[in-house]
């Protein structure tokens, strides 16, 4: 699928991020901009005039006034025999005394004259005679108005704008959407802990090879619409997941937290951006999973060393990850993965930084996920946080 809405003018070439946001904000406005524009008495007058002064019987008309000069006019012609025969003896004689009637020099006098002094004729001469003589007419008006027209800020948005790329715009929804206006979980709709197929399983635990203990989302906290997940030096005791013991009770020195949204299912088709920044030598990550845990698919993963995004299948043991190289974590950056049927793209704001037809979900639904946390081998770990700014889902319209 064409993502047009991803690409930013310097193609091949990482935007800054408020660029970038800029650009993305611009994107729906423009659309809703466009189609309120198409629809306006002001276009179909624009494009009715359009039709009228580019046909061929209006350019020929245009041509022919504009380019014939005042000397090659009829008009211009019989002023000149009038002027001519004025200068004639017969018709001096006859403008003194009223003789020589009869000529025919005096005969053409009198019918110049009465032609000159015609009020249409002179109405016509003073037409050929104007410089401008193609403003004063009502194709020349007609023309002037669909030029101011063209200069009409919105008939130049209008025709700028690629009616295809507001289309595929158009194919899209916002399904979810979260600035992280609230405060305290449980006035948002996002929950503590990991999501599972079953409500009785506890969804709020760590791993016996991890160094911090989940707190229940009491390390999750908002302001200024930013959401941190804070990763703290202090001692807890909490649930840990051990592959051979199964659920136990274990004291960690940090405490942290991860926190899921079930309340939109995401799913092929759909297009997932967050923008997010952290620090610590931690491992941070944001992700897509089903919720069954397999695969799933990260937009966002850092291991306190290096930035990924990815897809795994940790039953599997099978990866498609992407280091991304030059990243500084520290930076609010956007981040967004699409999810079609036969591929999955990554963006760094405007740049595709990977893709791969590997591993793609097949008719599952997968949940927002995000976490904060250390193993026990990484001695170094330590306290930091994961900031996200905002989230965003488009889902393809059905």
């Amino acid at each position: 699928m064409d993502l047009f809405f991803l690409k930013a003018l310097l193609r091949g070439k990482l935007v800054t991020t408020s660029k970038f946001e800029e650009t993305l904000d611009q994107v729906s406005v423009n659309a809703k901009r466009y189609r309120e524009v198409e629809k306006s008495d002001e276009l179909k007058e624009f494009l009715a005039l359009e039709k009228k002064v580019n046909a061929p019987d209006f350019l020929a008309k245009k041509k022919e006034i504009t380019e014939t000069p005042y000397k090659k006019s009829e008009e211009y012609k019989v002023m000149e025999e009038f002027k001519k025969i004025c200068k004639d003896q017969y018709v001096r004689k006859y403008l003194r005394n009223g003789s020589e009637e009869g000529r025919m020099s005096v005969q053409r006098f009198m019918e110049l004259k009465a032609k000159t002094e015609d009020a249409e004729f002179q109405k016509r001469d003073a037409f050929w005679k104007n410089p401008k003589r193609w403003e004063t007419t009502e194709e020349g008006k007609m023309e002037e108005r669909y030029n101011a027209l063209k200069q009409s800020e919105d008939i130049i948005f209008f025709l700028g704008m690629d009616v295809k790329n507001v289309e595929k715009w158009e194919q899209f929804e916002l399904a979810f959407e979260d600035d992280f206006e609230w405060a305290g979980l449980s006035n948002s709709q996002w929950k503590a802990g990991f999501v599972y197929p079953n409500d009785d399983f506890k969804h709020v635990h760590s791993y016996s090879n991890e160094k911090q203990a989940y707190n229940n989302g009491r390390n999750v906290e908002t302001s200024d619409s930013i959401l941190t997940i804070r990763t703290r030096k202090e001692a807890k005791e909490g649930p840990a997941w051990d592959a051979k013991k199964g659920m136990i009770m274990k004291e960690f020195p940090l405490t942290s937290d991860a926190i899921y949204t079930d309340k939109v299912a995401i799913e092929e088709g759909s297009v997932v951006q967050v923008k997010c920044r952290c620090r610590g030598l931690l491992n941070h990550g944001i992700y897509l999973r089903s919720k069954s845990h397999v695969p799933f698919i990260s937009l966002f993963d850092y291991t306190g060393r290096r930035l990924y995004c990815g897809v795994k299948d940790s039953l599997k043991h099978d990866r498609n990850l992407k280091m991304l190289d030059g990243l500084q974590p520290i930076t609010q950056t956007i981040f967004t993965v699409s999810w079609q049927k036969d591929e999955i793209v990554w963006f760094v704001n405007n740049l595709e930084v990977y893709r791969t037809a590997n591993l793609i979900p097949k008719g599952e639904k997968l949940y927002l996920n995000m976490y904060s946390f250390a193993f026990e081998k990484e001695r170094h770990a330590g306290e930091g946080e994961l900031n996200v700014d905002w989230v965003r889902v488009y889902n393809v319209k059905k």
